[in-house]
């Protein structure tokens, strides 16, 4: 009877164009995986995904395949939860032209992209994101289809949705980058090396890192701890000779990009990082070549101006004449720089220079990786949404490369892309690393189930234990350390009673980089004193990373008792560019009159500086500029005679800088009924990104009082005030 009651359901919800054929596991097992392909691709590659369901149910994973004309996410996402509920779905992966969801309002689940959402197309601000289907316990608003790229949906998270994504399961996606047979062939080759190379037992004791120009601020003080971190998380790649692990920059040679094709080629490497700018179809690895005498310095210039000039050309905002004489105005330079600009021969010359700067799609083609697993920790490198992308051609390469972890937009440059990396090399999935990397805009491209070999004497770990206790006796237990960081994580999943003190007591305790940035990554959480305390220890972490991240924090947080802990770091660890910037970006979150006075007490004890003369200005500089950027939004807030259109911007950029000290004028704005209606939802939402300021409680008040008072008030505020509240909220455990 239950049975005939679900065939009913799926009758009345799907049209009968979206029946779907399912394949039962051929075992019964614990947990479970799904297979999700479109009609056209199940029948033209069915030999292919058979076996490859055949290789993940040996590896212990009753796996359903479903295929379809998919008419929406929904219709994916009714059996995602169904079998969630049901089989223990475990993960699910997602071959062909399966639905895409179009992810809007989330912003603050992004770690950088800020759109705007109002001003541009909904295709480029919004995020193509399996989150939709990963986590269940999100809540969407379907907007619409997309009338061109049919195969996208746009959706608006709820306010009433949790504020925090928590997956309940892993994916991937195999979707091919060329059109019919030739993209069938691709899926068909990529699904047959996925089944040879799970015919093997290969241990991760491979890696290769690569540093582009442009990461980390070019800081080799930010560059140089990997090397530890990995050390921490792969052990084995340092115990495998001089080919074991492999870090380079791109300072090493005019050009890495012939190295890195070398690298990319080796048929024994299991993990290669890429820390790089890049676009869907680009990775950008170096710039222009250091030059180190006059006349190539001349020559870099000059063909900096002829790309220049070019791309005004392109863009038309303005005539090339113009734009030249704007040169000649703010350098001093002559005509002799602008020769060639629109020569073919100079054309050709900056072409073939510039393909050496970086890797490109066709260059993908023909280098065919072999790196079974790739990271890119750059933007757009994983945009599966249309066409070709840098993730889908190195899977469907002729290499060995099984799976990338790549973003669909924009990425933070201050990110750890290698949290719990660690896992990979205990002989767990690459889906249960990345299924507690809690992103929108993070994916794996290619197979998620896809593992490396579990190291001897190393116990299979009950990822989906409930059980605290269990955590706890893993804490107490010599494992890698990774692992301990997970039973952290799931403890805090879990709300352990004690977690707080657990973190701050395994942060003052731990030898390890990568565990103390965990504590400080889950402590933020918590709604007492533990979370100051480790920011000030942070302070002096030999980690540079969580110097770096525990400064910028503390502005978020907005304690003026920082304020001598940031001038200390500041005055001692200057030389990092990243620190040094992140105590600039957050100065304007204290007061600045205070901070100022430090810095002079400081500067006139401090023996070690040559010149404090021009070290005073440097700071002072700095403090001004921090400090103007601040003053110009507080005025937007509470300025109502100024225009809507002209207070917008500053607004907005409350989103990247929420100022603590702006909120009660920032809750008296909103709560005016007289107010413009698009400021008053603007500045709700920016008050959703002050998560970690100390008064997030007089936030969460404020915006509950408005909803309670204001009669009729606009749909669209109240749902912002919800969310706003919502995410506040996951920061006051």
């Amino acid at each position: 009877m239950r049975k005939v009651l679900f065939l009913l359901f799926i009758l009345l919800c799907f049209p009968l164009g979206a029946q779907q054929n399912i394949i039962t596991p051929t075992q019964n097992v614990r947990n479970s995986f799904a297979i999700f392909v479109d009609e056209g691709t199940f029948n033209a590659c069915k030999e292919e995904i058979m076996a490859y369901r055949d290789v993940v149910e040996k590896d212990g994973l009753a796996t359903f395949v479903l295929s379809a004309n998919w008419e929406s996410p929904e219709h994916v996402k009714f059996f995602i939860e169904k079998y969630y509920a049901e089989q223990a779905l475990e993960g699910a992966v997602f071959i062909g032209d399966i639905p895409v969801p179009m992810i809007r309002g989330a912003q603050h689940f992004t770690s950088a992209f800020k759109m705007d959402q109002k001003s541009f197309p909904m295709y480029d601000s919004s995020v193509p994101s399996d989150r939709f289907y990963d986590d269940l316990h999100l809540k969407f608003r379907f907007i619409e289809q997309d009338s061109t790229h049919h195969q996208l949906y746009y959706y608006w998270l709820t306010g009433d949705s949790p504020q925090r994504i928590n997956c309940s399961i892993y994916s991937g996606r195999i979707r091919q980058t060329e059109k019919g047979e030739a993209g069938y062939e691709q899926i068909r080759g990529y699904l047959k090396k996925v089944v040879a190379e799970r015919s093997v037992e290969n241990p991760l004791d491979r890696i290769v890192s690569y540093t582009g120009e442009g990461s980390f601020s070019n800081s080799l003080a930010a560059w140089k701890d990997e090397s530890i971190t990995m050390r921490e998380q792969v052990p084995a790649a340092f115990n495998s000779g001089a080919d074991g692990a492999k870090f380079y920059i791109f300072y090493m040679y005019p050009y890495m990009k012939e190295t890195l094709t070398e690298e990319l080629k080796r048929e024994d490497v299991d993990l290669m990082l890429f820390h790089e700018h890049g676009t869907t179809d680009r990775q950008y690895i170096t710039g222009m070549p250091p030059a180190y005498y006059d006349d190539d310095l001349y020559e870099n210039g000059k063909m900096a101006v002829r790309r220049y000039l070019r791309g005004v050309e392109r863009r038309s905002t303005k005539t090339v004449a113009e734009a030249k004489e704007s040169l000649v105005k703010e350098y001093g330079i002559d005509s002799t720089w602008f020769e060639g600009v629109l020569d073919s021969a100079f054309i050709a010359k900056d072409s073939l220079e510039d393909l050496k700067t970086g890797i490109i799609l066709d260059d993908i083609k023909k280098i065919n990786p072999s790196p079974r697993v790739v990271v890119f920790d750059a933007c757009y490198n994983g945009d599966f949404r249309d066409g070709s992308f840098v993730s889908g051609e190195y899977i469907f390469g002729k290499g060995k490369t099984i799976a990338c972890f790549g973003n669909s937009v924009n990425v933070l440059q201050d990110k750890s892309a290698t949290d719990l990396m660690g896992l990979l090399a205990c002989g767990m999935r690459v889906g249960e690393w990345t299924k507690n990397i809690n992103i929108l805009e993070s994916h794996i491209i290619g197979d998620p189930t896809y593992r490396f070999a579990r190291p001897a004497k190393m116990p299979r770990i009950k990822t989906h234990s409930t059980d605290t206790s269990y955590w706890l006796a893993i804490l107490d237990h010599k494992m890698p350390v990774d692992v301990h960081s997970l039973a952290l994580y799931k403890l805090f999943e879990l709300n352990y009673p004690q977690m707080s003190d657990l973190l701050y007591t395994t942060y003052k305790e731990s030898p390890y980089y990568t565990q103390r940035l965990q504590c400080l990554h889950l402590l933020a959480y918590y709604e007492d004193d533990n979370y100051q305390l480790l920011l000030k220890d942070a302070m002096e972490d030999p980690y540079e990373f969580i110097r770096r991240k525990a400064t910028y924090y503390m502005g978020r947080v907005g304690r003026n008792d920082f304020i001598p802990y940031m001038v200390k770091l500041y005055m001692s660890d200057y030389m990092s560019e990243r620190v040094a910037f992140n105590v600039s970006f957050s100065a304007n979150h204290l007061n600045i009159p205070v901070m100022r006075n430090y810095f002079e007490q400081e500067i006139e004890k401090a023996d070690y500086i040559y010149d404090k003369e021009a070290f005073s200005k440097k700071v002072n500089d700095m403090l001004s500029s921090s400090e103007s950027t601040m003053t110009g939004c507080w005025k937007r807030v509470i300025d109502t005679d100024m225009k809507p259109r002209s207070r917008m911007f500053y607004l907005t950029m409350l989103r990247n800088n929420p100022f603590p000290q702006m909120v009660a004028d920032i809750l008296r704005t909103i709560e005016n009924p007289a107010e413009d209606a698009s400021i008053r939802v603007t500045l709700a939402e920016a008050l959703g990104w002050y998560v970690r300021a100390y008064n997030k409680e007089e936030i969460i008040a404020g915006c509950r009082k408005i909803l309670d008072n204001e009669k009729n008030i606009d749909p669209d505020l109240a749902d912002e005030l919800t969310k706003t509240i919502n995410r506040l909220k996951e920061y006051t455990r």
